[in-house]
């Protein structure tokens, strides 16, 4: 199964010649389509403080993602 994803803040740097435009198709395999084995197909760590939103709804790790849908992974922000 495919999905689109959209990554905002500095983890876009991570990926070469990535556009925001186009996102990234990203394969999953067929029953494991859940945020963290999305993570962990991206190489990004559930530590660095992520939000990742399907269809306007907050995810958590254990959530499902569905074929065709487009996830953003956005970074949170620190500082004052």
């Amino acid at each position: 199964m495919k999905v689109k994803v959209k990554i905002y803040g500095t983890l876009s740097q991570r990926f070469p010649g990535y556009q925001h435009s186009a996102g990234l198709e990203v394969e999953l395999p067929d029953g494991a389509a859940t945020v963290k084995n999305l993570l962990a197909r991206l190489r990004i760590l559930e530590s660095q403080g992520l939000v990742v939103v399907m269809e306007d709804r907050l995810l958590k790790m254990d959530d499902e993602i569905q074929n065709g849908v487009l996830v953003n992974i956005l970074q949170t922000v620190y500082g004052g």
